[in-house]
């Protein structure tokens, strides 16, 4: 997995939160700054509703604005046929409006990444080889104007992770990243357990296949069909003995994993009389109530589960309510309590293949705990749909 973190070298207000809901640099009346180094180009990916791509039309030099024709949407769909944007307030630590006027080119192909939240958006465009940022805020009375500009990137336009020299390669990039040749990752999460998420969605790559990840708490999962993996987070499908999906729900799992799709499932809730239901499975399997416990013994048809991308011991995760009763349709990869439970099991269901986990994701210390294996699932997965296709 290719991540970068994001090191603080200069003073709070970078674009850092430019892509999230704390984007304090644009929030700032007087004080701009710059996104610092060693942000990558998936975590601005990630961190964006909308990435466009699209051809600039028009530079008035007089007026100081730029007409931008939106051509694809590379990641969400966009309601912006045209963004238009400005460049005569200064906002910016240093005065770059002469520099964008002559830097833009008429006819030059760019791309932009935005995270709209409300009546705001907070961007960064790339064109001929550089970064920049504007942002805009909704009118009641005029609804969107044009997107300010307030600088040239420094940090991104040099640094190794995020500088790229030609807009069209990097679109290419783009594609690969988000079109057909990725691996698309649905992602059902819950809101009671936030701190899963976000490992899952930095699993960035697997080898030279690059993961798009998509997110959603809609139990209809929505999108599905474009999906190659779905992942059923940590107590999405049942928790307190409720248990939360529907007939319709469940044949729809059934049916993506029998036309090719790989489902990844964290631990679910069980309690003592209210087992976790298994509808969404072609097989039998019970849910059981089980004891948090760390140690796991691999079984002989466990393959490189355990060992690629990550070597992985007993006593390195973190576990909870398991699994039983299993048939000999399903391939256990991994027990624990003596053999009775399953931490990892595997079951192919027509052409696509379920994985099933007892791994509890509940608080940071224990997605920490389990990240490497979260990161296992996905790489064991991305080699199940090379080889099946």
């Amino acid at each position: 997995m290719r991540t970068n973190k994001l090191q603080c070298i200069w003073k709070p207000f970078y674009l850092l939160s430019l892509l999230t809901p704390g984007f304090l640099l644009l929030y700032q009346p007087v004080s701009e700054g710059y996104i610092a180094k060693r942000y990558s180009v998936p975590q601005i990916v990630k961190e964006s509703t909308n990435v466009v791509s699209g051809t600039i039309t028009v530079v008035n030099a007089k007026r100081q604005t730029a007409d931008i024709k939106v051509e694809e949407n590379l990641k969400g769909t966009t309601e912006f046929q045209v963004i238009k944007m400005r460049f005569d307030v200064f906002k910016g630590e240093e005065d770059h409006r002469k520099e964008i006027i002559r830097f833009l080119r008429q006819g030059e192909p760019i791309i932009i990444f935005y995270e709209q939240k409300g009546g705001r958006i907070n961007s960064i465009a790339h064109t001929r080889g550089k970064w920049f940022q504007t942002q805009v805020t909704k009118q009641r009375d005029r609804g969107w104007g044009r997107w300010m500009f307030t600088h040239f990137e420094k940090y991104l336009n040099k640094d190794t992770v995020s500088r790229r020299d030609s807009t069209p390669d990097f679109l290419k990039e783009l594609r690969g990243m988000l079109g057909e040749d990725a691996i698309q990752l649905f992602y059902l999460r819950t809101d009671s357990y936030k701190d899963e998420s976000p490992v899952i969605s930095n699993i960035n790559s697997i080898e030279e296949r690059w993961i798009a990840y998509q997110g959603t708490t809609n139990r209809d999962l929505p999108g599905l069909s474009k999906a190659d993996i779905l992942w059923l987070g940590f107590r999405t499908l049942s928790r307190d003995g409720r248990y939360r999906l529907n007939d319709k729900q469940e044949n729809r799992i059934k049916a993506f994993v029998k036309n090719g799709g790989v489902v990844i499932v964290s631990g679910q809730d069980s309690d003592e009389g209210r087992p976790c239901e298994t509808g969404w499975l072609p097989e039998p399997l019970n849910g059981v109530e089980s004891s948090r416990r760390n140690d796991f013994k691999p079984t002989a048809d466990a393959g490189e589960l355990f060992k690629a991308p990550h070597r992985i011991r007993s006593g390195q995760l973190a576990l909870d309510d398991s699994w039983s009763g299993w048939n000999q349709k399903y391939q256990v990869l991994a027990t624990t309590n003596g053999g009775k439970e399953i931490v990892v099991a595997k079951l192919r269901y027509g052409k696509g293949m379920y994985l099933i986990t007892n791994l509890r994701n509940s608080q940071k210390n224990e997605v920490s705990q389990n990240r490497q294996m979260l990161e296992n699932l996905v790489h064991f997965a991305v080699e199940f749909l090379k080889e099946s296709k």
